[in-house]
């Protein structure tokens, strides 16, 4: 069995609800995981914008927000990169999970992080939105979803 946990922001908890049913075999799922692959169990998939909540419930400390934004965290996209992998971390270690994700995105292209036994994997979309005027903000969260997930099928085809 494959243990997997997100704690995710800007993608809303969307990447670990999809990998969930997926495993769990729900029809209309366009993700299929590679047939040597038979158990994987989504432990938590949680959506967590603020920095109080990520701080408690991971046990992390995050840097200061780069913008104010009511009360959620935004970060620039550097920073994005770093929290998105404490955040993975913070929940790996809590939980002692094979395969964690984090994801968070204020001003930039987003961040992933996926982070497992073996390797640290962290990226960005390929959109640049900005959360404090929700530029592109939509179009970022379904792109961060879709290579989320296709970066964990491909990690699971190594497994």
């Amino acid at each position: 069995m494959i243990t997997v946990g997100t704690a995710e922001c800007f993608t809303h908890g969307q990447i670990g609800l999809t990998i969930h049913k997926a495993s769990a075999g729900y029809p209309n799922i366009e993700y299929k995981f590679p047939e040597k692959i038979r158990e994987v169990r989504v432990l938590t998939s949680m959506f967590i914008p603020s920095i109080y909540a990520a701080e408690k419930l991971l046990d992390i400390s995050l840097p200061e927000p780069d913008f104010e934004y009511k009360y959620a965290k935004a970060y620039s996209e550097e920073k994005d990169l770093l929290v998105a992998k404490l955040m993975a971390k913070g929940l790996k270690e809590k939980l002692n999970l094979d395969i964690a994700i984090g994801t968070t995105a204020g001003v930039g292209r987003g961040a992933i992080a996926i982070i497992t036994n073996k390797k640290e994997e962290v990226f960005t979309t390929d959109i640049y939105a900005n959360l404090l005027t929700f530029e592109n903000v939509l179009e970022r969260q379904k792109r961060g979803i879709e290579l989320g997930i296709k970066k964990i099928i491909e990690i699971l085809k190594d497994w």
